[in-house]
């Protein structure tokens, strides 16, 4: 895979990026693609050096390493977020490509591709535990607005923690308290 199609499968350019330096390329033959797209400060040429030297090496490899390896490497993350993220990992248990992302470090598209290479069931094994827990959850018909005991029950025990850590939630309250809202 060229050079400008693995970053833009890795969410780093978009594809005017993209366009953009193939057609200086052609223009400024003296140069290459990644020098044209950090010129532009698109991208840190580490990065691209990271993705033109090392990451064929590393992706073909057999030893795995955590997603935070890859993007230290890639100096997408520095050694001081990788240290902050692990930290907030340890107290909300969020993953860690979730933590970078909602940092605003890498974006999801990234920390997709990193691990599609580094571990490629993680995502699929995702979307089938979420769709196991949707199914599970008993929803009220929309003759009966009023959360049931039961259903309420239902939705704390498959409510993910990840997503309710920020939020002050809880679900431990009396019906009574909410006839308000049918």
């Amino acid at each position: 895979m060229r050079i400008g199609e693995l970053l833009l499968k890795a969410g780093l350019i978009t594809r005017g990026q993209l366009q953009v330096a193939l057609m200086e390329k052609s223009i400024y033959t003296n140069l290459r693609f990644g020098e044209i797209v950090a010129l532009h400060g698109w991208l840190p040429q580490e990065t691209i050096d990271f993705f033109v030297e090392e990451w064929p090496k590393l992706s073909q490899g057999k030893e795995k390493h955590p997603i935070g390896f890859y993007l230290k490497k890639a100096s997408l993350l520095t050694e001081e977020q990788i240290q902050q993220i692990l930290k907030e990992q340890w107290q909300t248990s969020y993953r860690f490509g979730a933590l970078a992302v909602l940092n605003g470090w890498v974006k999801q598209e990234t920390v997709n591709f990193f691990l599609e290479y580094v571990n490629p069931n993680a995502l699929k094994e995702r979307t089938r535990i979420e769709k196991a827990t949707l199914s599970d959850i008993k929803r009220p018909t929309p003759q009966s607005r009023k959360p049931s005991k039961q259903s309420l029950a239902s939705l704390k025990k498959v409510a993910d923690p990840e997503d309710l850590a920020e939020i002050d939630l809880d679900l431990d309250f009396d019906l009574n308290e909410i006839e308000w809202l049918t």
